[in-house]
């Protein structure tokens, strides 16, 4: 009998293993489905499809458990159509095993056998309680196996579990307060928040008297033909870097004829991160009457959450330059 075991797995821990163990001591093989695989990382799911097959593969393959396929499974909106789905993207399984008393009514209703998974130590195992241990940063490696506390410290998971800034209408209004009250004029020169900052900038009555220009320059051409970039830089360093950053400060002010330049560029995601540079870097750059200097961070969050973070502290650094 070949069975399916459908599960978010965020992350793959240790009940997730008692159960898949017990199933394959009842079933011939077993089909461990990944839910939600279509989705982007945000603060609740925060590792990818792709992640989730690596992690548990790795479980699987160290500790030697054979007959089991992994296979991502995307949500539909349609309830009662999803079983079909399932069972029309997926090998032949004859009984579905899960803890969701909505999944098993669904099988159970198209005619599938059912068994609901005793739970272990839910209070702990369970990926709520690990993701809030990890943001607090108490102790979570007991909670899942070891192969998986070793692919979340690769993935820079602890970085990925900050806690996610909130942006603040306030914040706007203290920079074009203090534009104002010190007479000084500010353009924008931004990649990953796609004009953002300068939305916000003009958010508030007035603007026109301190906000000058806002230029989205996001492909390397564009930072190059209109910033006046360094091509070399950005094939040195790559366009995501505190030396392009700094460029595009200094650039976007010296065309303008402003006091300030401001610039941002990162990864926002789903995709172009790596080891180096993960989902969530971001570097911003003040270029001044006086100098340039730039600040660097990684954010989490999904795409638009590490957009509002980046526009967030990049009016904060405004804040703190008129300030000091």
């Amino acid at each position: 009998m070949k069975s399916l075991f459908i599960g978010r797995f965020q992350p793959f821990h240790k009940g997730h293993l008692s159960a898949v163990e017990e199933i394959l001591k009842k079933s011939d093989s077993l089909v461990i489905g990944i839910g939600s695989a279509q989705k982007q990382r945000k603060k609740e799911d925060p590792l990818s499809g792709g992640e989730r097959i690596t992690m548990i593969n790795r479980v699987i393959d160290h500790r030697g458990l054979e007959n089991i396929e992994i296979y991502p499974v995307p949500d539909l909106e349609c309830h009662p159509a999803w079983p079909y789905y399932i069972e029309a993207i997926l090998p032949d399984f004859q009984r579905v095993y899960g803890n969701s008393h909505t999944v098993l009514k669904l099988f159970s209703g198209i005619g599938y056998e059912t068994e609901e998974i005793e739970e272990v130590h839910r209070e702990e195992y369970s990926g709520t309680e690990i993701r809030r241990r990890m943001r607090n940063g108490d102790h979570w490696k007991d909670l899942v196996p070891c192969e998986v506390a070793e692919y979340l410290e690769e993935i820079n998971m602890k970085e990925r579990m900050r806690p996610i800034i909130e942006t603040k209408s306030e914040t706007e209004k203290n920079v074009a307060h203090l534009l104002t009250k010190k007479g000084k004029t500010i353009a924008a020169a931004e990649s990953c928040t796609g004009g953002l900052i300068s939305d916000r900038l003009t958010d508030v009555p007035g603007s026109s008297g301190y906000f000058v220009a806002g230029i989205v320059t996001y492909s390397n051409e564009a930072k190059v033909n209109l910033l006046g970039v360094d091509q070399d830089i950005i094939k040195e360093k790559g366009a995501v870097s505190a030396e392009v950053a700094e460029q595009m400060a200094e650039g976007i002010k010296t065309s303008q004829g402003t006091h300030i330049g401001l610039a941002v560029t990162g990864i926002a995601g789903p995709g172009g991160g790596s080891e180096e540079k993960p989902i969530g870097t971001v570097h911003i750059a003040l270029s001044t009457e006086t100098e340039t200097k730039n600040r660097s961070f990684h954010f989490s969050g999904d795409r638009k959450e590490v957009k509002k973070q980046t526009s967030e502290k990049a009016l904060e650094l405004i804040i703190e330059y008129l300030t000091d």
